[in-house]
């Protein structure tokens, strides 16, 4: 008997869906959302993640932005696979949150592989350097 779709989801399929959004590979091959709702907010994804990425680094004033998109889509993630983990769902809609899963899930990796300056960082090494500079040039006048 083919499946429709309207089929209640059955432990066997959640579990398989389940596993689908867990594996690490889940993603590979996969493309980005072109939106995605978090809460009341419909967020850009695709658009909003090719232009950090066209950045080639987080540019600072991008920084917040980017750690705050990130941060919701990683809630909005959990939140999506704890409902197809225990939500009453049919196949079709399974199928669809798993899908919609791995998707998000797409779309943090590509925003995890963006290199973000660590400014205070910098700031620090340029700060050690000059202090050798100058604790070697004090050496030489003695």
């Amino acid at each position: 008997m083919p499946d429709d779709g309207a089929t209640q989801l059955g432990e066997k399929r959640r579990e398989e869906l389940l596993d689908r959004v867990s594996r690490r590979t889940a993603t590979i091959g996969q493309s980005i959302p072109e939106t995605v709702e978090v809460g009341e907010e419909t967020i850009e994804l695709k658009s909003f993640v090719w232009e950090t990425k066209r950045q080639g680094v987080v540019p600072p004033e991008y920084r917040e932005r980017v750690q705050s998109v990130r941060s919701r889509l990683k809630r909005e993630r959990d939140r999506r696979k704890e409902r197809l983990a225990e939500a009453d769902l049919t196949v079709a809609e399974g199928e669809r949150l798993a899908q919609s899963i791995v998707g998000i899930d797409r779309a943090i990796t590509a925003l995890k592989s963006l290199k973000e300056p660590d400014l205070d960082e910098h700031k620090h090494e340029q700060t050690v350097k000059s202090n050798k500079r100058w604790v070697s040039f004090l050496d030489q006048l003695r």
